[in-house]
C-alpha cells in the first residue's frame, strides 16, 4: 500500500505541471497534419496573434488527458533498476459558466472518467477503469479514490487574463474521498491530488502571454507549485514559431524548454526527496478563433535523490502528458 501510494505521489507531482510545457510526440506530423499542410500553412501567413485563453460562456469543452510516465529506481545492492510504467487517463470537461465582474470567468471542471494502470518489473501491480464494474476493485488501493473522482466538480474563478484566483468544491471532493471511510484513502488522494494539481486543470492561462505576439517572439514563464514531494520551480521560456494547419484547425504553434528544480529537500512522502537534474521541452498549438489550446504534449525528465531511513538513492523519471480537446459543445 505505501510503496504503491508513493508510485502515484510521484506521478502526481510531475503531473501537476501539466500545462507547463508541452513537447512533440514521435507522431507529431501526424497530429498536425501531414508535413505538407503543415508547410502550407506556414508559409500562408506571418500574422501575429492575440495569445490569450478566451474561454466563451455557455460553452462546454471536452478534454482528454494522457500520462505516460517511466521510472527507474537504482537501488543499493541491485545489479538492476527496478522499472515501474504508470498509464493514467482522464477524460473530463471544462464549462465556461458566467462572466464575472472583474473580466474573468467562472469555470466548471467536472471529470467523467478515469483509467490507470500500474506496472513494476513488467508485472501488473495496480489496474483501475470506472468504466467497469465496482466489484473489479478488490484489493486496488487507488479505485476508492479515481472511482469518487468522476462527477466531482470544481469551480474556478479566474481574473482578466485567466488566472485562477479562488476554487471551490476541493472540500466536496475530499467529503466524496472521506465517504469510502477509509483515512488510508484520504491520504492517497491529498498524495495524488493536491489543491494544486486540481488548479492546474483550470490554469491554461498560465503558460499563455496575454498580449499580440509575432512569430519568433519569446516569453518567459517562472512559477512556484505545490505538490505531492514539495515545492517545486518551474522556469520555462516560450516561443511563437510559426502557424500549422493542425487537424482542421490553423494554429499558432508555440515551442518551449525549461528547467524544473525543487526548493529544498521534501519530507512530505516519507522519504527526503530533492530533484537533482530537472528538464521540461515542447510544444502547443493555439487556435485563436477558438480561443483555447487544442492539442499540447509535456515531456518531463527528472533525476531526484530519495533518502529514507534505511538507504539512499537516485530515481530518473520520465513522463509524457497530452492534452487534447475532443469536442465544443
Amino acid at each position: 500500500m505505501k510503496k504503491i501510494a508513493f508510485v502515484l505521489s510521484l506521478c502526481a507531482a510531475a503531473g501537476c505541471v501539466l500545462l507547463t510545457g508541452c513537447s512533440k510526440s514521435k507522431n507529431a506530423a501526424t497530429q498536425s497534419g501531414n508535413s505538407a499542410d503543415s508547410s502550407a500553412a506556414s508559409g500562408a501567413s506571418d500574422n501575429p496573434v492575440e495569445m490569450k485563453i478566451k474561454w466563451e460562456v455557455g460553452k462546454k469543452y471536452v478534454m482528454r488527458m494522457e500520462l505516460n510516465q517511466g521510472m527507474e529506481m537504482n537501488l543499493p545492492n541491485r545489479p538492476e533498476p527496478m522499472k515501474t510504467e504508470v498509464k493514467l487517463a482522464q477524460d473530463f470537461n471544462i464549462s465556461a459558466i458566467k462572466d464575472l465582474d472583474n473580466g474573468g470567468k467562472q469555470l466548471q471542471l467536472e471529470f467523467e472518467n478515469e483509467t490507470m494502470d500500474v506496472s513494476q518489473g513488467g508485472r501488473s501491480v495496480l489496474s483501475f477503469d470506472a468504466s467497469q464494474s465496482p466489484a473489479q476493485d478488490t484489493n486496488n488501493p487507488a479505485a476508492p479514490v479515481l472511482r469518487a473522482m468522476i462527477g466531482a466538480r470544481i469551480q474556478y474563478f479566474t481574473d482578466a487574463n485567466g488566472k485562477v484566483e479562488k476554487m471551490e468544491g476541493v472540500d466536496e471532493l475530499m467529503n466524496r474521498i472521506a465517504a469510502t471511510g477509509k483515512p488510508q484513502q484520504q491520504a492517497m488522494f491529498k498524495q495524488m491530488f493536491s489543491e494544486d494539481t486540481l488548479k492546474q486543470y483550470g490554469s491554461f492561462s498560465d503558460s499563455m502571454p496575454n498580449r499580440i505576439v509575432k512569430i519568433g517572439e519569446s516569453w518567459p514563464v517562472k512559477r512556484d507549485i505545490a505538490s505531492a514531494i514539495g515545492v517545486l520551480t518551474v522556469d520555462m521560456k516560450y516561443t511563437f514559431k510559426n502557424w500549422e494547419q493542425h487537424g482542421d484547425r490553423k494554429c499558432a504553434h508555440v515551442e518551449d524548454t525549461g528547467d524544473l528544480t525543487s526548493k529544498g529537500v521534501s519530507t512530505a512522502t516519507g522519504a527526503a526527496i530533492e530533484i537533482q537534474k530537472g528538464k521540461i521541452t515542447g510544444d502547443f498549438w493555439f487556435d485563436p478563433e477558438l480561443g483555447v489550446i487544442v492539442d499540447a504534449n509535456v515531456n518531463q525528465d527528472m533525476t531526484m535523490k530519495i533518502t529514507t531511513r534505511q538507504q539512499a538513492f537516485t530515481q530518473q523519471v520520465n513522463q509524457k502528458i497530452r492534452v487534447s480537446l475532443v469536442d465544443v459543445e
